[in-house]
């Protein structure tokens, strides 16, 4: 016998609908034991693929199983809204390349587009899950963008706030050069790539003929160059290469001097790491970069020495020297912070080099990264060129290599609970040990990480910062407390209407700062937001 799946699935579900199956069982159990069943929301980016058509199946499965043992299950479906994801389809059907396009556009009605279209999206899901028998409450999902679970996002953002978690700092950020944001770190997707990968050497200051073999994967960052890093507890050498002297690792002389260079190696000298700390050098672009290296010279005497680190330095590849520059990715921020050395980098949201950088005015980090390999040739600098293979980010939207930044962002405190975190963690009995093994490594490497993107669709900062003291800010909870502080009836919390609203407190004119919140912090609220808490506490009791 041929059966007709697709005929007798559908007379099903005609059927269930008829019947009010799913309200019946829902009613059947309502006086039975709560089973709290928290809906992890799928992203409103179009039709649903196998991926989340398996997810949601399982958690189907899982609220049957309890339904059938009895439990009266809380089981509201949801959705996140907000993004990257939507605005760049958006984007893509309007044809609007860059931010400036989108600000010539109209950002009221780009943003209307990207609620019509997160909408569409939203409905074409559940019907998608509906047609494959998933029974949740699909009625009464809870959405990402309405005021209602924005003001459960502001009640964290100010939480946290209230118990100092909330902090602003300039930091070396992923950089999405293509959307002109900051990324998170879940939003980099890692490739094997082949990349041109220099040494080069800084001359010791005040030595003749005496230089710091250096090596890095990222020509670009050359220019933003600050310091050089050593291990306190390698052994270092002094090996003469022709009639100039270079100071390398004593592991690595060998593989670089006569495997890379082609010359023999002729140690004269030996020495721990530790032994370098301060020593000052020369950078090769001093001449093109003179007013910027000289007011950083100012603002810090470390800059443009060698500096010690255990963590960030090897033996696996290069020199034992590591190129430092703290304004051009997370380590080196460490680093430079550590020894008092700022994280400097003034390339623009584009990742192009800004007007005031000499010959490198114009140049594009990226795309013009040979360039820095050829300054440093014609300089004298360069050591030689080879190719390395090696993982390396890419912004998981617009696919293109990622760089870094030193910007401002505002930031949530957790690095000070990762012990406790951990200790938690091993209490819980989690199936399989993989998924432990998993959670517990993204534990060890917890970081505070930045919740602010330079973007337009998403759940809008509630910070309102005093326009004459930037250390004078307001952090708001709701749209309650927006509406008393400001003296106006809210109606739309979204840029650019939200960007309108002024505070006006004690004499002072408060405004809100533009940034829109990461998604991922909106995902994090729905603990609560999908009881529709901190407006209404009965669920949430």
């Amino acid at each position: 016998m041929v059966y007709d799946f697709k005929k007798i699935e559908e007379e099903v579900l005609k059927f269930w609908e008829k019947n009010k199956i799913y309200e019946k069982a829902k009613k059947k159990n309502s006086k039975g034991e709560k089973y709290y069943f928290l809906d992890g929301p799928p992203y409103t980016s179009g039709k649903v693929h196998l991926g989340t058509a398996w997810n949601k199946a399982m958690k189907d499965m899982v609220q049957r199983y309890k339904r059938m043992k009895g439990f009266n299950v809380w089981d509201r479906a949801g959705y996140d809204m907000h993004g990257l994801p939507i605005e760049h389809k958006v984007q893509a059907k309007l044809n609007l390349r860059y931010k400036e396009d989108i600000e010539k556009f109209g950002v009221d009605k780009f943003t209307k587009e990207c609620e019509k279209l997160s909408v569409e999206f939203l409905n074409s899901m559940n019907e998608d899950f509906e047609r494959m028998g998933v029974w949740m409450d699909f009625k009464n999902a809870y959405k990402s963008i309405t005021p209602e679970f924005i003001e459960g996002v502001w009640w964290l953002v100010k939480k946290a706030h209230e118990n100092g978690r909330l902090y602003e700092g300039f930091r070396s950020v992923p950089w999405d050069y293509f959307h002109q944001s900051a990324l998170a770190k879940h939003e980099l997707e890692y490739k094997s790539v082949l990349d041109k990968s220099i040494f080069w050497k800084f001359k010791v200051k005040d030595k003749d003929n005496e230089y710091l073999a250096v090596w890095s994967t990222t020509p670009w960052t050359v220019a933003y160059n600050l310091g050089v890093m050593v291990h306190p507890e390698f052994d270092y050498v002094k090996a003469k290469v022709k009639d100039e002297v270079w100071i390398v690792a004593k592991g690595l002389a060998g593989p670089f001097i006569q495997g890379v260079v082609g010359e023999k190696l002729n140690v004269i000298d030996e020495f721990k790491g530790k032994e370098l700390e301060g020593l000052r050098y020369e950078h090769p672009f001093y001449q093109e970069l003179k007013k910027h290296y000289d007011k950083i010279m100012k603002e810090s005497k470390k800059a443009f020495t060698v500096v010690l680190s255990e963590e960030y330095v090897d033996l696996n590849a290069g020199t034992g020297l590591v190129h430092l520059a703290p304004g051009c990715g997370p380590e080196d921020y460490e680093v430079g912070h550590k020894h008092g050395i700022p994280p400097w980098n003034n390339l623009t949201e584009s990742g192009y080099y800004p007007n005031d950088m000499g010959k490198f005015s114009g140049r594009h980090a990226k795309e013009d990264n040979d360039s820095f390999i050829d300054d440093l040739k014609e300089l004298g600098s360069l050591i030689a060129v080879t190719e390395v293979e090696h993982d390396y980010p890419f912004g998981q939207r617009s696919q293109k290599p990622v760089i870094f930044r030193a910007t401002k962002q505002w930031f949530f405190k957790v690095e000070d609970l990762k012990k406790e975190m951990i200790q938690k963690n091993n209490k819980i009995k989690w199936v399989p040990v993989a998924a432990y093994n998993a959670f517990n490594s993204w534990l060890e490497n917890l970081r505070d990480n930045s919740i602010t993107k330079q973007r337009y669709w998403g759940t809008p900062v509630p910070i309102w910062r005093n326009t004459k003291d930037e250390n004078d800010i307001i952090v708001v909870g709701s749209v309650k407390e927006l509406e008393k502080l400001s003296g106006k009836k809210i109606e739309r919390l979204h840029k650019p209407w939200i960007d309108n609203v002024v505070i006006k407190k004690n004499g002072k004119e408060y405004k809100r700062i533009p940034d829109v919140l990461d998604v991922w912090v909106d995902a994090g609220t729905v603990s609560w937001n999908c009881l529709g808490y901190p407006r209404s506490e009965k669920n949430f009791k």
